[in-house]
């Protein structure tokens, strides 16, 4: 919650008595001083310090008074005594449960297991020099969760409402929101699912057919699954295509798409492998090696190296069908590396803490940034390449001891790499070099900075 700046003056203006009570409690955590409210009713409220002077042990005079009268439209601040003749001692009766829950309700909302009790009483001492009890924060914390459930009762009740709008605003897209009745015949969430049309038909026209599919577990009161299907920008960033709420993930993807190509994740492969395998410290280099293969003789040479290192783990990894999750079978076209579902999980992780983070197209040139840095890591070994004329308009081209066919016209190497990720090779670059040419005028469309404006610039429609 956004707090005020603390100023109090005779005829400062407020819109309610809501307001006139928030900026009081502003003028609290500014000076710390032991305020007390001694009258409230429908058109009148009042403050007084309740502070002692340490030297006579009398009153402070420090009062304000607001009202609103039947001909006016605001509260005003009629009565103002601007003066303190207490020294604040770090106590203050206006901060009372309610309070508390208000000046961390955001907060729990944003991270319950982080505000606690103990850190709520911290921050206060810390912040605004004001002593509470244990006992005040707990309570606060409840009263705030309390609030925030019923946040999501009143707000799921709206789904309707929020899917007519979506409509509404942004036709065409695709929204879709379920409830089911319970035992006492109300309605209740089961699952929402809202797809924009801005965002299918940009996908469509200007992002590779890839798309990641994941779904994380949603710690609040609804519980559930976030599911959300993600396609990859021209700078390899994640671009969200459509997203929902479910209270379960059902494999539907084999049933809906028999023909689409389905790739394994390697990071859940390996997960339940060091469930069985903890102990082998080799299992990950060697499992990811595997994974990055390019063509088929890398993925024979390392599935060897398995076998060589540990029959057992050789029997296991076999059993996952490592061609699922394994480059040198990635259908060609599609010119995306990755072996694992990280930048998937990655979106889902920051949609459960509430941050949204833009992709920002700032590209210079013909490539954008992904492709900048992609071909400068390539540039180390294609400077050292051996080239020489092969037949059929290819070259031969020798890099690291490494012998591979390239094909400029055709944009293809025997090793596979360019052909997989849309980027020349090393093998590729090394002969771009040798003839003087622009290695950026051999990357695919789907990385090109005028594709990753068109990527961004139809907005959605708030």
């Amino acid at each position: 919650m956004r707090r005020g700046n603390g100023e109090l003056f005779y005829k400062h203006a407020f819109f309610n008595g809501v307001a006139f009570k928030e900026a009081v409690l502003d003028y609290v955590l500014k000076t710390g001083r032991n305020l007390k409210q001694y009258r409230y009713d429908k058109a009148k409220i009042g403050y007084k310090c309740v502070g002692v002077n340490d030297e006579d042990g009398s009153k402070c005079e420090w009062k304000v008074y607001a009202s609103i009268l039947s001909n006016d439209r605001v509260w005003k601040i009629n009565k103002f005594v601007d003066k303190h003749s207490c020294i604040p001692n770090g106590e203050c009766e206006m901060l009372t449960v309610p309070h508390i829950a208000r000046l961390f309700v955001d907060k729990i909302r944003d991270d319950l297991e982080y505000f606690m009790p103990r850190k709520i009483e911290e921050i206060v001492m810390r912040d605004w020099k004001i002593s509470i009890t244990r006992p005040q924060c707990q309570a606060a914390r409840k009263t705030a969760r309390k609030w925030i459930e019923r946040e999501y009762d009143e707000q799921f009740h709206r789904l309707r409402d929020y899917a007519a709008e979506i409509m509404a605003s942004n036709p065409n897209s695709h929204v879709e929101g379920e409830c089911i009745t319970d035992d006492e015949g109300k309605d209740m969430f089961n699952r929402f699912y809202v797809c924009f049309d801005n965002i299918r038909r940009t996908w469509m026209a200007t992002c590779r057919p890839i798309i990641g599919i994941d779904g994380c577990f949603l710690k609040n009161k609804i519980k559930g699954q976030l599911l959300v299907a993600l396609g990859r920008d021209a700078n390899n960033g994640i671009y969200p295509i459509a997203w929902g709420v479910v209270k379960g993930l059902i494999k539907v993807v084999s049933e809906e798409l028999p023909k689409i190509e389905h790739q394994m994740c390697v990071q859940h492969i390996f997960g339940n492998l060091k469930n069985v395998h903890g102990n082998k410290s080799r299992l990950k280099p060697l499992l990811w090696d595997l994974a990055w293969s390019y063509n088929e003789t890398e993925y024979m040479r390392h599935l060897e190296r398995i076998f060589a290192y540990d029959s057992r783990v050789y029997s296991d990894v076999m059993r996952t069908n490592p061609k699922s999750w394994c480059r040198a079978f990635h259908k060609v076209g599609n010119y995306c590396i990755d072996v694992d579902n990280n930048p998937t999980e990655s979106f889902n992780s920051s949609i459960n803490k509430a941050r949204v983070r833009g992709n920002k197209t700032t590209g210079h040139g013909i490539s954008t940034p992904y492709v900048v840095m992609f071909l400068a890591d390539e540039q180390k070994l294609a400077s050292t390449a051996k080239v020489s004329t092969s037949t059929n308009g290819t070259f031969e081209v020798k890099v690291s001891g490494d012998s591979h066919r390239v094909c400029l016209k055709k944009m293809t190497c025997t090793c596979q790499k360019w052909q997989i990720c849309g980027i020349p090779c090393e093998h590729a670059y090394g002969l771009i070099i040798h003839k003087t040419l622009k290695a950026e005028d051999y990357v695919c469309q789907w990385f090109r900075t005028a594709i990753w404006r068109r990527n961004y610039e139809e907005g959605l429609i708030p």
